[in-house]
C-alpha cells in the first residue's frame, strides 16, 4: 500500500507572513527567488522516496514547483484544474487582512459565490472528489503518488479525509509554502503528518535559471480553467 503525499507550492511574491500578505487564487504568478528554492529542496526530500506519479494543479507556480520534482524524480506528471484552489474571483490580490471577514462569511455560507468567483461549497465539493481519488490511487499503489496544490487545499485536507465539519477550516495558518502533507491509511481512516520545510540558504544560480520559464505577459492574470494543459 502506498501513501500520498501533498505539497504546497512554493513562495510566490503575494505570499508573506506578515499584514502585506495578498490572495493569490487563481492568479497565475510564478515563484519568486525563495519560492524556486523551497521547490528545488521539496524535490530533493521526494526524491528520497519512489514516485510512479505526479499530480498537479494547472496553475504555473504549482506547476514550476512540480517540474522541479518531475526532473529529481523522472516520474510522469498529470495537471488538472482540479487541483487548484478556491476560485475568490475579484477578491484575488486584495490583502488578506482587509478581506478577512469576507473570507470567514464566505466559508460559513456555503452556497454564496465570491464575488466573479465560485462558493466555497463548490471548492470543496471539487477538490474533495479529486482527493478521494488520489488516496484510491494511493490504496493501489505500491509506492508513493505527489499532489502539488495550494494553501486552502492542505488547509481543508483533514477535514476532508476526517469528516470534519467544513465551516470550521481555518482560513490562515497551516502548512507554509514547501511543506510536504503526509497521508497514510490507518485503521480504516487516515493519518496526516506534516513535514516542514527547511529553506536552504543559496542555490547554484544555474538551477534557478533553469527554473524560471516565466511567460512575462500571462504573469498576474487569473485563468480560466479551460486552459488547463490537460495531461503531459
Amino acid at each position: 500500500m502506498g501513501k500520498l503525499i501533498l505539497v504546497r507550492h512554493g513562495k510566490t511574491m503575494l505570499n508573506s507572513l506578515d499584514d502585506e500578505e495578498r490572495l493569490r487564487g487563481w492568479m497565475d504568478i510564478p515563484l519568486d527567488a525563495q519560492g524556486l528554492r523551497e521547490a528545488q529542496q521539496t524535490a530533493e526530500r521526494i526524491a528520497q522516496h519512489p514516485i510512479q506519479q505526479i499530480y498537479c494543479s494547472d496553475l504555473y507556480r504549482a506547476k514550476q514547483t512540480a517540474e522541479a520534482v518531475v526532473r529529481a524524480t523522472h516520474a510522469p506528471i498529470v495537471y488538472t484544474s482540479e487541483l487548484r484552489p478556491w476560485n475568490l474571483g475579484s477578491l484575488t490580490g486584495q490583502r488578506v487582512t482587509d478581506i478577512l471577514p469576507v473570507l470567514l462569511e464566505l466559508e460559513s455560507d456555503l452556497e454564496r459565490s465570491a464575488p466573479e468567483g465560485e462558493s466555497f461549497l463548490a471548492f470543496y465539493t471539487r477538490y474533495s472528489q479529486k482527493l478521494m481519488q488520489l488516496t484510491e490511487i494511493a490504496e493501489r499503489c505500491p509506492t508513493c503518488i505527489v499532489a502539488v496544490t495550494h494553501h486552502r487545499n492542505l488547509l481543508a485536507a483533514p477535514t476532508i479525509l476526517q469528516g470534519g465539519d467544513k465551516t470550521k477550516i481555518p482560513v490562515r495558518g497551516g502548512a507554509k509554502t514547501g511543506d510536504l502533507l503526509w497521508v497514510e491509511q490507518k485503521d480504516n481512516g487516515w493519518n496526516l503528518r506534516a513535514e516542514q520545510a527547511l529553506i536552504r540558504a543559496s542555490i547554484p544560480n544555474e538551477v534557478l535559471r533553469n527554473s524560471v520559464i516565466q511567460r512575462k505577459s500571462d504573469v498576474g492574470k487569473p485563468l480560466a480553467a479551460s486552459e488547463s494543459q490537460g495531461t503531459a
